[in-house]
């Protein structure tokens, strides 16, 4: 396999070599394959019910659901599966095709190709996993290649010409043998020359494939055109949600809430997943949805904003915990060995967790299983250490079962010593009561008006019907603070409908991030503000560009984001990273209908349950791995990548 180029070493001293089309696609996908542990191949293998990999050449969408865990039914018509859960599927077994094909992602066409293979899928499991950098230096762009995939394998632009691609023509790389017709030829710098009993895996391993002209480029594809739809990117981000919303524990529980999340709960966590895509583009709305699309820009930039590991880890555990998991969940109803095994010490740790977390995990009217999941993955995602579950979380106080009284308010939450969760939720003021409630107004003449009366203070994103919701991360413990701000800066400010907004705390040597007060003197509590003043009968808010403040009777509260900092101004808060707001002033002005505050409690009982989910894998390991023995590993690994054996593969030794 492989001529020696003419030149066969550069200026430099690079070894080169040139290969066919063929060889370099044999190449890469051998050097993948060695990057899996020969238990993780034989999990997959388990699934399929094959000895090698390369025997199941083509797998179905309902076999990628299968395998991934996202169902445990192999059949195309499984009744649980929604036709949302389909066409995310769809969308997910055409991305995949696109990345198997590396480093010839343009080889892709929706239109005519066959179907994803079982080494296309290795493939893409080595990019989603992270594996990819062992072959490439930290430079590989994942972000860029995540999108193509996304963007030409998306069933929505099938007819759009702007995601077609056509082969370029590459001359400079081609050759003519004899009188056959011109054959593609590319050259591969190597590490060191090839010897002539070089089996395939020690080839690939020898080739520097960084430095290769097609992966350095993306097949040399151009990436301004284009686009995701909207409506797909909501349907993934969904899917992903509920996913993420899973704490590690017993896999056929995992399973349970999965298909729980998908069959009976798409559309709630839809609607947290809408209002994430708005930070994608915010002029995408309910019924434009399906017409809008999202550009590489509009992509990247939400990632390196808002969620920069929201798609690795959410590829990664589709792959590690599900794809090369060992374990394969078993049908509702029926327990596993390993939880009839390990029942009795499942409800000792259980009801020793139940000290640290005294009541019983109940949804509330602001915080449910797919809230908790949007929440968790904005604190995750813009690097804060709490981690949250209906686990570790407590409602220390609902105004809607304890009343809306800041006495009432105080009373619940300042005994608890460890960071909280304050949700705040109300309807939009409409001019009727801008101008009528006398509540109100006078809350308005002790808060500073910025925008003119006569001004619409409404920007285009913002409507009279809008329901809003703010939430607070607030790290340390609460305590009156009616002349001095408490807080620190791992203080968090973050909208969650109806769109997804973050508000990162400043770093002052001086403010030390003491951005909060509580005020039970009659002016309620603000984040991001300087105390209030309250002298000889005279109340008057101070609020911060950004800032949040709820007056004292717990019914109006308005966040405001001013982008013209004044000299005088103090600001605790960063203003929105959101390119198309981040320079805008405006308000958000609302009448209070809830007020939550969750506390966040030991995670004692989380990390019990990933240490039940870590021995469940280990004993799932152990039983796949006594198979593997009779052979010896290493034999075992190559014959199931196809490298020895009598399996009639193509991919043998040279």
């Amino acid at each position: 396999m492989g001529q020696t180029a003419s030149n066969e070493s550069s200026k430099s001293g690079d070894i080169l070599e040139s290969f066919t089309k063929q060889e370099v696609q044999q190449l890469f996908n051998a050097r993948c394959l060695l990057l899996f542990k020969s238990i993780e191949l034989q999990a997959v293998a388990s699934k399929l019910n094959i000895t090698n990999i390369k025997e199941k050449s083509i797998i179905t969408t309902s076999d990628l659901a299968y395998l991934c865990q996202l169902s445990n039914d192999k059949s195309e018509h499984n009744d649980q599966i929604s036709f949302q859960f389909k066409q995310v599927i769809n969308l997910l077994y055409n991305s995949f095709q696109v990345i198997g094909k590396f480093p010839f992602l343009r080889d892709y066409d929706l239109e005519k190709d066959s179907g994803l293979s079982v080494e296309e899928l290795l493939v893409a499991c080595i990019f989603h996993s992270g594996r990819y950098k062992k072959i490439f230096n930290k430079e590989f762009d994942y972000i860029k290649l995540l999108f193509i995939s996304l963007a030409l394998g998306d069933p929505e632009n099938v007819n759009k010409e702007s995601n077609k691609t056509s082969k370029s023509e590459f001359s400079e790389q081609q050759t003519t043998i004899g009188d056959e017709s011109e054959i593609e030829s590319f050259t591969l710098e190597l590490n060191s020359s090839f010897g002539e009993e070089d089996p395939l895996n020690i080839r690939s391993r020898k080739i520097r494939w960084d430095s290769f002209k097609l992966i350095k480029t993306f097949d040399e594809i151009d990436i301004e055109p284009l686009t995701i739809n909207a409506n797909s990117l909501l349907l993934l981000l969904t899917l992903f949600l509920i996913i993420t919303s899973i704490p590690k524990m017993n896999h056929d529980k995992m399973y349970d809430q999965l298909i729980s999340g998908v069959k009976e709960r798409w559309s709630e966590y839809e609607s947290n997943a809408f209002v994430l895509l708005k930070y994608f583009k915010l002029s995408i709305s309910h019924h434009n949805i399906k017409s809008e699309s999202i550009n590489f820009s509009e992509f990247k930039r939400t990632i390196d904003n808002l969620l920069p590991k929201f798609f690795h880890e959410a590829f990664s555990s589709l792959f590690k915990h599900g794809f090369l998991s060992s374990l394969i969940s078993q049908p509702t109803g029926k327990p596993s060995a390993a939880e009839i095994e390990t029942s009795e010490s499942e409800e000792s740790s259980t009801s020793k967790s139940k000290k640290s977390i005294s009541a019983k995990f109940v949804e509330s009217r602001l915080v449910n299983l797919p809230s908790i999941s949007l929440i968790g993955t904005i604190l995750t995602n813009q690097g804060s250490n709490i981690n949250i579950s209906n686990k570790n979380l407590v409602k220390l106080y609902a105004g809607s079962e304890s009343g809306f009284s800041i006495r009432s308010l105080e009373s619940k939450i300042f005994k608890w010593q460890a960071p909280t969760l304050f949700i705040v939720s109300g309807k939009r003021l409409r001019n009727k009561t801008l101008t009528s409630n006398m509540r109100y107004q006078s809350f308005k003449t002790e808060y500073p008006q910025f925008f003119r009366s006569s001004e619409n203070s409404l920007r285009e994103w913002q409507s009279d019907h809008d329901k809003i919701t703010y939430c607070v991360l607030v790290h340390q413990p609460w305590r009156n603070s009616n002349k001095r701000n408490f807080g620190d800066e791992e203080s968090l400010i973050f909208s969650i409908s109806p769109r997804v907004d973050v508000y990162k705390s400043t770093h002052n040597p001086i403010l030390k991030g003491e951005s909060i007060y509580f005020n039970n003197l009659g002016l309620g509590l603000g984040f991001g503000n300087d105390q209030p003043v309250n002298k000889n009968g005279v109340k008057k808010y101070l609020p911060g560009e950004v800032s949040l403040t709820i007056e004292a009777n717990l019914e109006f509260a308005v966040f405001r984001h001013v982008s013209t900092s004044s000299a005088q101004s103090i600001n605790f808060f960063h203003k929105s990273n959101q390119e198309s707001i981040q320079l805008t002033d405006f308000e958000d002005r609302f009448m209070i209908t809830d007020l939550e505050v969750w506390g966040v409690g030991s995670t004692k009982e989380l990390e019990e349950q990933r240490k039940q989910w870590e021995w469940e894998e280990k004993q799932a390991e152990a039983r796949q791995s006594v198979n593997l023995r009779s052979l010896g590993e290493e034999r075992a690994f190559l014959e199931m990548v196809g490298l020895v054996g009598n399996h009639n593969s193509t991919g043998g030794s040279v």
